[in-house]
């Protein structure tokens, strides 16, 4: 387990950078816009296009691994979501995105530097292969459930969902790509150096706009709701991936594990976004992304250990 501590924890390091470049003001209050911007637009579409152009599309496209995923990552909003109706109270926006950030693992940002680090390259297609459903399912069901706040709406919600996902450079890339690997398309040399080059940039860069987007002035304003999303997210959803992957799907001891810790990824900055965007508890989300990244270098030490001595 040690070892594994020593491999997760300059990754984690990258972020409590972040933390600190914004809490003691090293960097503009509004530089975290253009962090996300850089790794947004530029440097993590370079990395995926460049990674599935070169993968062959049976392995970044496995329907098996797909669904299980977006049923575990559906199982764990509903839960997240009931669990919010029931106890919470509220409105419906705090419910769709409060859930979002229970279900929706941190893959984008975290993911790409971490997983190679802990399983290897080949682990990022069974990440992306998983991950693209957050975008497909969940990102559309959000914005279903946040369109219950008004009489009406759903019809236009699901098109806003449809439309956003569109546009989001992380699935034109992984589409880009997929079309290269099928066609059998090699990227020029000139042109694979600079996407190289970006790609480089996109691990360290994205850990460190974690640290800056999820450091908040003043004290932490969190709630008991907060504390349930936070064991939805590094808890019960890693768990329920685990048992669907091994049980259901019988996955082989690898993909199990990268599917398993993928769960495992501490809450995703894209529920903030929205619950910010439309007017809902700022604080209870912002609180359980926070936390849920702090707390994930235990959890996902911990659990990378035990798969690896037979959990798997």
């Amino acid at each position: 387990m040690f070892d594994i501590a020593l491999t997760t924890l300059p990754f984690f390091a990258l972020v409590l950078c972040g933390w600190i470049a914004a809490r003691t003001r090293r960097l503009p209050a509004n530089s975290v816009a253009s962090l996300n911007g850089y790794v947004l637009w530029f440097a993590l579409p370079a990395m995926l296009f460049r990674f599935v152009a070169r993968t062959p599309v049976d392995t970044v496209v496995d329907l098996r691994i797909a669904l299980g995923y977006a049923a575990c990552g559906l199982a764990a909003y509903a839960l997240a979501a009931l669990l919010l109706r029931l106890r919470a109270g509220g409105t419906w926006i705090d419910t769709a995105y409060g859930a979002l950030a229970a279900a929706w693992p941190n893959w984008g940002y975290m993911g790409f530097g971490l997983m190679p680090a802990l399983f290897g390259e080949r682990a990022l297609a069974t990440m992306i292969a998983a991950g693209i459903m957050d975008l497909l399912v969940l990102m559309p069901l959000a914005l279903l459930v946040a369109s219950r706040q008004h009489a009406a709406g759903g019809a236009g919600a699901l098109a806003a969902g449809l439309k956003a996902v569109a546009h989001n450079p992380l699935f034109i890339a992984i589409l880009s790509g997929l079309a290269l690997s099928l066609l059998h398309v090699r990227i020029p040399g000139a042109i694979d150096e600079f996407l190289r080059l970006l790609a480089s940039s996109a691990g360290p860069v994205a850990l460190f706009a974690i640290g800056v987007f999820v450091y908040r002035p003043g004290p932490l304003r969190a709630d008991a709701a907060s504390a349930w999303l936070i064991a939805v997210k590094l808890l019960v959803h890693p768990l329920l991936m685990w048992l669907v992957g091994a049980w259901v799907l019988q996955l082989d001891h690898d993909t199990l594990a990268v599917v398993t810790v993928t769960a495992a990824l501490p809450a995703a900055g894209t529920a903030f976004i929205f619950v910010e965007r439309h007017g809902g508890n700022v604080d209870r989300v912002a609180s359980a992304i926070l936390l849920s990244t702090a707390l994930s270098f235990v959890t996902i030490t911990g659990l990378t250990a035990w798969l690896r001595t037979g959990g798997a």
